[in-house]
């Protein structure tokens, strides 16, 4: 039987609800997500980790949950807010209850809160913590729930990293593999190491901590440096990484986090949104072809470029952003032209152009590893 939860603000504001998965209280930067039927995909990304996820679609949980589905292994944000949970699942692949693996991994939820009316107000106030108390927890003061989220601040960018990453490197093997890919993992998604896979690249995943060193003594022909959370501007080891991936020509592809960190390589800034893009509608025109894509995306970063073609800063030649937000014209692509370097803010293993295209980054990841250039 449910009982009474309560999910509180920063700012102040309290929103009653009833409990959802697990009890007890969690604390994260609220954030929406935008996603409509995509929900387990959003949940076991580790860009959402220390998170309280809000899912604007009212009814969630009605296909369940399987294991082909799962970005990673990991369900990562701290505490979800739903309006309307389903009852039952109804789906072929449905192999398990959301709500059950939610309390499994200890995700704190909270339902019946008008998500779209929180969603408004977030995006009103900015990024904002916030913290859920349900069952027991929820019967302390709002006085003092409101002074506990208030305390609560969000693990840096390294503590984020450590979370997220792979302990120990580990192969990925490809069937009648034609090149070997390095991958230094920030929190990267299943489908990312698939899409290389398939390009036939044995894929080595590294610790986000790896050194040019460790990659070189690998002989590995490309590195892709993959999405997760945290700042940018705070990863400086990685940043430090792909200027000597720079200085040595070697083919590279930056996803989310990494595109950032390629692009503060390159000598650009990044900066906080003041509102995140999460969710799989978000739209990127694409300025070298005219076409828009339908993404998805899950950052609160972004790099400050203009659109076209610039001098790199810190020296590399000419650099092409050639995709925007149609949202907030934030950057979501460059390229360098004298360098074999791509990198994209968005997810593009989940992004189409055309049906029979479905994945133009990793080939042009491909042609980059197979030409130099």
């Amino acid at each position: 039987m449910s009982t009474s939860a309560k999910l509180v603000l920063a700012d102040g504001t309290i929103y009653a609800g009833t409990t959802y998965a697990a009890t007890g209280s969690a604390y994260g930067q609220l954030v929406f997500d935008t996603t409509m039927t995509g929900y387990q995909h959003s949940l076991t990304d580790p860009a959402n980790t220390e998170t309280i996820t809000v899912f604007t679609f009212p009814h969630v949980g009605n296909v369940g949950v399987n294991a082909a589905d799962a970005a990673s292994d990991t369900y990562w944000p701290n505490g979800v807010v739903v309006r309307d949970p389903a009852r039952i699942r109804s789906n072929w692949q449905s192999e398990r209850a959301l709500d059950e693996v939610l309390t499994e991994s200890n995700v704190v939820g909270i339902a019946g809160v008008d998500t779209r009316a929180l969603t408004r107000h977030i995006a009103m106030l900015g990024q904002i913590n916030a913290g859920i108390f349900a069952g027991d927890a929820a019967s302390d003061s709002d006085e003092h729930l409101v002074a506990k989220v208030r305390d609560w601040n969000k693990p840096d960018t390294a503590q984020l990293l450590q979370q997220v990453t792979t302990t120990t490197a580990h192969v990925v093997e490809a069937d009648d593999a034609k090149a070997t890919v390095a991958l230094v993992d920030l929190g990267v998604r299943r489908a990312t190491i698939d899409q290389l896979v398939q390009r036939g690249n044995s894929v080595h995943v590294f610790p986000a901590t790896t050194s040019a060193e460790e990659l070189t003594a690998a002989g590995v022909d490309g590195v892709v440096l993959s999405s997760g959370p945290g700042d940018p501007s705070d990863v400086t080891g990685q940043i430090e990484l792909a200027k000597a991936l720079l200085e040595s020509k070697t083919p590279m592809l930056g996803i989310g986090l990494g595109h950032q960190i390629i692009a503060r390589a390159l000598g650009y800034e990044t900066y906080r949104m003041d509102q995140a893009q999460r969710g799989p509608n978000q739209p990127v025109y694409d300025t070298t072809t005219g076409q828009t894509a339908m993404t998805t995306q899950n950052h609160e970063y972004a790099v400050d470029a203009q659109v076209g073609t610039s001098v790199s800063p810190a020296g590399y030649g000419d650099v092409i952003v050639t995709q925007y937000s149609l949202n907030d014209h934030s950057v979501e692509a460059l390229q360098t032209v004298e360098l074999p370097v791509v990198a994209v803010q968005y997810y593009p293993e989940n992004s189409a152009v055309e049906g029979d295209e479905p994945h133009p980054v990793f080939d042009h990841f491909a042609t980059l590893i197979a030409t130099g250039k």
